[in-house]
């Protein structure tokens, strides 16, 4: 059976028409004159313009045989050999092949006590290797380096050999989705007719992000191709999965967290540091010693006991002496387990002396008036309070662009209108990571503010107005996420705190407009619409709270619940630094106060060894940025113009622990079942034997008759241009 490796260039051989077209054309121009002399000239060339005819008919047909001897070998034909060797497993190739390996060196693959899962995952690349044929076109894509510039394929199949043995795993975290994507993407720099994707991964389930259906019905749909593709061709490639044989959950304590008990972090005042274990064994209690650090000086040490399947928090109490940035950092000790990775983690803490803040009032005013009155005395109950926060109030009239350089959060209480220019301002200040509380009211205009700041869900606002309502019955806070980080400061308090503070009238918050996985609700009311709610948006955050931030539409400011509450949000929006300085390995230090140019920093890995800089750019600002950060731990930079050294956290994902095996089925159900799975050495080589490639490619030979068929034109045509100079002399 013949196959063709490219139908794509199918179109081509329509280019057959071309010389019987000419040849028409050519014909139409000739015009016939009568001559009486001619008549006795007919019988004598008769003969001789049929034989001119039959010559002119040939060198027709060689012309357009040799463009379709031309186009035929454009489309690569191959055709299929009968193998009795073959059996189900064997994977057929049409001719040459294009073949891209994937590597989940992921954290999870360093998993394992005698050997990491990563020297078998190499044991089945080099096997996958040895089945390749001279001419056969390989590339290389590593999960930890996806972000790189993309490599074009190489043919030396021994020295990808050695380059594969010498790969250590990273400790980046698993996104398959992500794998295959680039696989596909690289698959366009190949020639080869035949294709094949060759994931070797760890057989983990992390990473393979089953819910996330638009990412795979895409690739599924990539993957199939045209209807009636081969499978094996560019059109729809072959997909290959080798991968160890998969085993039980081992015993794993992991350290999966490590926070404070309160969103902002003052000098001076103790504060509880938390530490997140999980065991993800299902048998067996596991047992460990809990060490904390602080800028690298133990701080303190619990022993603790998990269940199997189950988590224990230690708990610490720390004072930071003076503000600044620490590293917090908590190592299991005394204990050893299937992933020695996740048994250290670190955080960056920025202590603060005090939050600065600005208040964007409606107009000018002082004390309890205009509509953030109440919430200035909920942050800085006394002006020369040296407080958590540091509060700046404005009317709306001087709010201006340049004010948004010396604050972390920006408070607009019942706004009627912003500026154009204040909306941008506002945007790029909160995608940059800066926090934006908006308080409604009865001067809020619905439709401008759905026009400019929420613009459909795509503006800084977390999502549009619906309109506003004064209830009959007037609700109160009902459902509240104690599990956010704003409520840190409430503990286990009940309902009854929140009866008193009745909602006369808000609005109510269209949130159809964005994904409901975007919005994060902190207070809903009892009839079940939306008080508080929240929405990332870049790096940073807005909290929108659909009633006003005064008593004009709510007692909410009149209830003991509403300065924890107004604290803890605006707490939670100041407490990210930005650029960020807890990353995952792969991350980048991004330091944007540089003062003065002039002044060199430096910087330092977990290990003490300097690190590269170079001078770059962040959201227009001038910054300095480091090379990629790829082992976890603690780095450090020192800026000359500051007094202390400013400290970063590289921390492996938590979703690398759980070492949940992939069963094939599931492995095969993400692919709808166009999967072939080896899980040893000896069954990939036996299942792609060089020996079964079952097609001979056959485009050498129409190319050989398409020259062949050339010469053969050139002497007909030779011959056509002599007889027609006899014809003429006759």
């Amino acid at each position: 059976m013949i196959e063709f490796l490219n139908p794509i260039l199918f179109g081509g051989l329509f280019a057959v028409s071309a010389p019987v077209i000419i040849h028409l054309l050519h014909r139409r121009r000739i015009k016939q004159v009568d001559w009486g002399a001619m008549r006795f000239l007919l019988e004598m060339l008769a003969k001789r313009r049929r034989r001119l005819v039959l010559d002119q008919l040939l060198l027709l047909l060689v012309r357009a045989l040799v463009i379709a001897c031309l186009a035929i070998a454009m489309l690569r034909p191959a055709v299929n050999r009968h193998n009795g060797r073959g059996n189900g497993t064997a994977i057929s190739r049409q001719g040459r092949t294009a073949a891209v390996i994937l590597v989940d060196d992921s954290v999870s693959s360093r998993a394992g006590r005698a050997q990491p899962a990563f020297d078998t995952m190499k044991k089945l690349g080099v096997a996958y290797l040895d089945s390749l044929a001279p001419g056969d076109e390989v590339s290389l894509v590593l999960m930890s380096q996806l972000g790189a510039p993309p490599s074009d394929p190489v043919f030396d199949i021994e020295g990808l050999k050695s380059y594969l043995l010498g790969l250590k795993p990273s400790y980046t975290a698993t996104d398959i989705p992500a794998l295959l994507d680039a696989g596909l993407n690289q698959l366009k720099r190949h020639i080869n007719p035949g294709a094949e994707l060759v994931l070797v991964t760890d057989g983990r389930k992390d990473g393979w992000h089953e819910e996330d259906k638009v990412r795979w019905d895409d690739l599924r749909e990539r993957l199939r191709g045209p209807k009636n593709a081969a499978v094996g061709t560019r059109q729809r490639p072959q997909v290959i999965a080798l991968s160890p044989a998969s085993v039980g959950i081992e015993e794993n304590l992991a350290v999966t967290a490590v926070g404070m008990d309160r969103t902002l972090v003052s000098a001076g005042r103790q504060a509880g540091i938390r530490v997140t274990v999980c065991n993800f064994g299902i048998q067996g209690r596991g047992e460990a010693t809990v060490q904390l650090a602080v800028n690298g000086e133990v701080a303190g040490s619990k022993h603790i006991e998990v269940p199997p399947g189950g988590q224990q928090v230690a708990s610490f109490g720390y004072t930071f002496p003076e503000p600044g940035s620490y590293a917090v950092e908590a190592s299991l000790a005394d204990h050893q387990d299937l992933l020695p990775a996740d048994d250290r983690r670190a955080v960056s803490i920025q202590v603060e002396s005090s939050l600065p803040v600005l208040l964007v009032d409606g107009a000018a005013s002082q004390g309890l008036e205009n509509k953030l009155g109440f919430l200035h005395y909920a942050l800085e109950p006394e002006a020369d309070n040296a407080g958590a926060f540091r509060v700046t109030r404005i009317p709306l009239v001087q709010f201006t662009a340049s004010m948004l350089q010396d604050c972390r959060v920006v408070v607009l209480g019942d706004a009627r209108v912003l500026e154009p220019t204040m909306v941008d301002a506002l945007e790029r200040f909160v995608v940059g990571g800066g926090g934006i509380l908006v308080g409604l009211g009865p001067d809020t205009d619905r439709e401008l503010i759905n026009r400019y700041w929420a613009r459909d869900g795509e503006g800084f606002l977390p999502c549009p107005l619906a309109g506003a309502i004064t209830p009959s019955s007037t609700p109160v806070p009902a459902a509240i996420n104690l599990g956010h980080p704003v409520f840190s400061g409430f503990g286990a308090k009940s309902d009854e705190a929140w009866k008193a503070a009745k909602v006369r009238s808000y609005f109510r918050l269209d949130t159809k407009k964005v994904k409901a996985s975007d919005l994060d609700p902190l207070l809903t009311l009892d009839n079940g619409d939306l008080l508080v709610a929240e929405r990332r948006r870049g790096l940073g955050l807005v909290t929108l709270v659909a009633t006003s931030l005064n008593a004009d539409w709510t007692d909410l400011p009149l209830q003991a619940v509403y300065v924890p509450l107004m604290r803890g949000i605006v707490g939670h929006l100041g407490s990210f630094i930005i650029p960020p300085r807890n990353l995952e390995p792969g991350g980048q230090i991004v330091y944007a106060r540089v003062k003065d140019p002039a002044k060199a920093m430096r910087a330092e890995d977990a290990a003490g060894k300097p690190l590269k800089l170079t001078l770059g750019a962040w959201e227009g600002r001038d910054a300095v940025i480091s090379e990629p950060l790829m082992e976890p731990g603690v780095y450090v930079l020192h800026d000359p113009t500051e007094p202390k050294p400013i400290h970063y956290a590289v921390a492996v994902s938590a979703a690398e622990s759980g070492l949940v095996p992939i069963s094939d089925r599931e492995m095969s159900r993400s692919f709808e079942g166009g999967l072939s799975i080896f899980h040893t050495p000896e069954q990939a080589a036996a299942s792609l034997d060089p020996a079964r490639r079952l097609s001979v490619e056959l485009w050498k030979w129409f190319l050989a008759a398409a020259l062949g068929l050339m010469f053969a034109e050139a002497w007909l045509t030779r011959r056509e241009t002599e007889l027609g100079a006899r014809s003429r002399v006759l």
